[in-house]
């Protein structure tokens, strides 16, 4: 009998334990499904049979992600060095194998987003809506700046917003914002009502606090505004449309710019902020026309001639952009080296080569603390290919020193050398003391490899330079050296071994 009862016990704490791990089974399955699906869903919403084909779909966009992985790591690559075209490239190409997945849409639409392609942005946007990791300011901001032709009325723009699921703060704020541009007197109230409540009710904004100052540059506006005790409410629009522009409201600064405009079209400030709020929403035929405008009544403006310069380039209109920053350099532009680099690229698409080496000297001679590699790198690349080999080495020397873990300073200085036709010992051996330490760097640099060529030719070793000479043509991918190359070939004598 005692026997029987000790049977029961343990058969009752058998039970029990594999309930309690049947139990705890399926609770970390729930917890691992939901993680999966970001908690988007839950047994609440779809039966469990959906919910695991959801968890399952899930799974395998993850095991096509894996498969991805390196074209992924170089599209955030190129993100984090904001450059974006190319990482829209790579990430377009994950899109494609993956549609579905919300990180890769949220990637492709942050890119859009940095662009200002603000209607682009919110298509992917609304294909993750309850994403956990969604950006919504930048959503909201992206919704309400594609909105720039009107394709939205302001009636279904507030019920997408709505749908946004925003906090009740930033809710009010974009809802109250978009009302300034068909009634500012309206918006002006709400925005004033607002602050009186939470003065009075000594509550704060906990949307200000977590994420942004956006509603303390409105408040500052009106604070701004009663502190000058001045009557005119154009002011006071003014004000406020300027707290929209810093807000990234684009949409909203340019319309309530253009209320403004209308009672008094020669408001300067305004049109500044027109026209800045017009290029941010590439609507560049509207900056140029705003900025005349402005021009019209202050002609010295150095910012205003290098805004007006970017806006022709964007127009394509490049002599006139060649024009308009030659004025803000005149009128003391504080970046010239800004204008310089944009002066060479526009005088490169002109094909004045001329122009083009003169503004690399500008640019390379200021020894401004800002240079970088690239400025470097293209001023010494351009005067070789236009044959001014003096001030390519000069530069190439200089950058050496400065940059000693690049491979492109020593290829340089090589491919300098080797222009002559004959050559000592000792330059010979700095040559290829040169190559070496470059391809200890670098082995796979197509410029690097033509160099290593152009030496194994001068030194007749013309084995190896034919072996060199493939490799170069296979890396060489873009034809960037392909004129070099058929310099040099011209110069192999013939009937060689």
């Amino acid at each position: 009998m005692k026997s029987r009862i000790i049977i029961v016990i343990v058969g009752l704490i058998f039970v029990w334990w594999i309930a309690t791990y049947w139990y705890n089974y399926m609770e970390w399955k729930e917890k691992k499904y939901n993680e999966l699906l970001n908690e988007e869903y839950s047994p609440d919403e779809l039966n469990w049979k959906e919910w695991i084909n959801k968890a399952n779909e899930r799974l395998e966009v993850l095991k096509k992600k894996i498969s991805l992985k390196w074209l992924i790591t170089k599209a955030d690559m190129y993100f984090e060095n904001m450059e974006y075209t190319t990482a829209l490239n790579q990430y377009l190409k994950v899109y494609k194998e993956v549609p579905t997945d919300r990180e890769v849409n949220l990637k492709i639409w942050n890119i859009y987003y940095e662009l200002n392609k603000y209607g682009d942005a919110y298509n992917y946007y609304k294909n993750i809506k309850t994403y956990q990791n969604l950006d919504k300011t930048k959503a909201v901001l992206s919704l309400i700046n594609s909105n720039y032709n009107w394709t939205w009325s302001l009636e279904n723009l507030n019920k997408e917003i709505d749908s946004l699921q925003l906090s009740k703060e930033e809710n009010f704020y974009y809802k109250n914002s978009l009302i300034c541009i068909n009634d500012f007197s309206k918006c002006r109230l709400g925005f004033q009502e607002y602050f009186d409540k939470q003065k009075n009710t000594s509550q704060t904004w906990t949307w200000v606090s977590q994420n942004s100052a956006y509603i303390q540059n409105v408040e500052n506006a009106f604070t701004n505004y009663y502190n000058f005790q001045i009557d005119d409410l154009t002011y006071k629009a003014a004000l406020v449309t300027w707290a929209f522009y810093q807000n990234w409201s684009y949409f909203i600064a340019l319309e309530t710019s253009k209320t403004i405009l209308s009672q008094n079209q020669n408001y300067k400030p305004i049109l500044k902020i027109a026209a800045k709020s017009a290029y941010e929403l590439w609507m560049y035929k509207d900056a140029k026309d705003f900025l005349i405008e402005y021009n019209k009544a202050e002609s010295t403006d150095a910012e205003a001639s290098y805004f007006l310069a970017r806006v022709y380039e964007k127009l394509n209109e490049k002599l006139l952009s060649v024009i308009h920053y030659n004025k803000a350099i005149k009128v003391w532009y504080k970046d010239l080296n800004d204008i310089r680099r944009r002066l060479i690229f526009i005088y490169y698409e002109l094909n004045n080569t001329e122009k083009m080496l003169s503004t690399f000297k500008e640019l390379i001679d200021s020894k401004d603390k800002e240079l970088n590699i690239n400025d470097y790198n293209l001023a010494i690349y351009y005067h070789i290919i236009n044959d001014d080999f003096e001030t390519a080495l000069k530069y190439s020397d200089i950058a050496k020193l400065k940059y000693k873990d690049s491979e492109l300073f020593y290829g340089y200085n090589s491919w300098i050398m080797l222009q002559k036709e004959n050559l000592t010992d000792f330059q010979l051996n700095v040559i290829e003391n040169n190559i070496k330490k470059a391809l200890e760097i670098n082995k796979d640099s197509p410029m690097i490899i033509m160099v290593k060529w152009i030496f194994e030719l001068k030194k007749q070793n013309y084995s190896e330079a034919e072996k060199t000479f493939k490799k170069a043509i296979s890396l060489d991918r873009n034809n960037e050296y392909s004129e070099t190359t058929k310099y040099f070939l011209g110069q192999i004598p013939k009937n060689t071994d």
